[in-house]
């Protein structure tokens, strides 16, 4: 187990790494529709998610809320909310809706906190306004739909890379497997158990990072901590919570007003009128 300042810096990397392959990728179709890549951006895309996982048979709806706490420029304290509306039906696939970009105070939050990340990729001139994004992970395409000027960009993996693979892992098994791993001795884990949270049975740990010599006054003091509550049964992170207690910063991600309904096939589809651009990776 690495300390949070290695983990960021790792995230920071692969998340640029990621950002610019899928960029490149893209661009380059767009420019010689070439038949394929040899790299499965959309199966990557969909395995990635940090809220909510791709499986079948578990529909819902939902909103998901983020809470960014942070400081602007000036040190003044500074509060975003952002939601987005999602949905998943039994088909496995996964409706992302939002009505602004995300653009939080703390830089982080660019990294842990947005669920998907290929819009940027596909239209990285976007600024703000309402998006969709629709992932239909086992037929290898993904559908980002821009309300504004009507226009749908449809992503699509070429039949020679292999298809998307739903996970037989029990959703919360990537966080549950550190309460066996052997940590620092400044790294706490706690199991919290199960509660009900937003209607839904979770399991939550709390992971804390204390301060070491080389932090001065916070020696022994708790620096980080990060808290989750997820659902094995619906697939999905009901509550995370991100909190640098030196910064006095916060980042709270929540689903709430969650529906177990089968939601309108319509939601997945391109609405008419719209101008669609494709392209094969």
């Amino acid at each position: 187990m690495i300390d949070s300042r290695k983990t960021l810096a790792w995230l920071v990397v692969v998340s640029t790494l990621i950002s610019s392959l899928a960029a490149a990728s893209i661009s380059t179709l767009a420019q010689d529709n070439s038949p394929c890549t040899g790299i499965n951006y959309v199966g990557f895309g969909c395995g990635a998610f940090k809220f909510v996982r791709v499986e079948q048979n578990k529909p819902f709806m939902a909103q998901r809320t983020v809470t960014s706490v942070g400081y602007s420029s000036d040190r003044t304290n500074k509060t975003i909310q952002w939601t987005e509306h999602v949905a998943r039906d039994s088909f496995g696939r996964i409706r992302f809706g939002q009505s602004e970009a995300f653009n939080p105070p703390n830089a982080i939050d660019r990294i842990l906190m947005p669920n998907h990340e290929i819009e940027k990729n596909v239209i990285p001139d976007y600024g703000s306004g309402p998006l969709v994004v629709i992932f239909d992970c086992f037929n290898g395409k993904s559908t980002v739909l821009e309300p504004g000027p009507q226009v749908a960009h449809v992503i699509q993996t070429c039949n020679t890379l292999p298809p998307f693979q739903q996970s037989s892992q029990p959703y919360a098994r990537p966080v549950t497997m550190i309460l066996s791993a052997k940590v620092p001795p400044n790294i706490l884990i706690e199991d919290l158990g199960y509660k009900e949270v937003e209607g839904i049975m979770a399991r939550g740990i709390r992971r804390t990072v204390l301060g070491t010599d080389k932090d001065g006054e916070w020696k022994g003091r708790a620096i980080t901590v990060w808290e989750s509550w997820m659902s094995d049964d619906l697939a999905i992170t009901v509550l995370y919570v991100h909190s640098d207690l030196r910064k006095q910063t916060e980042s709270r991600s929540s689903l709430t007003n969650i529906r177990r309904v089968e939601p309108e096939s319509a939601l997945f589809q391109i609405p008419p009128n719209y101008n669609v651009s494709h392209f094969t990776q």
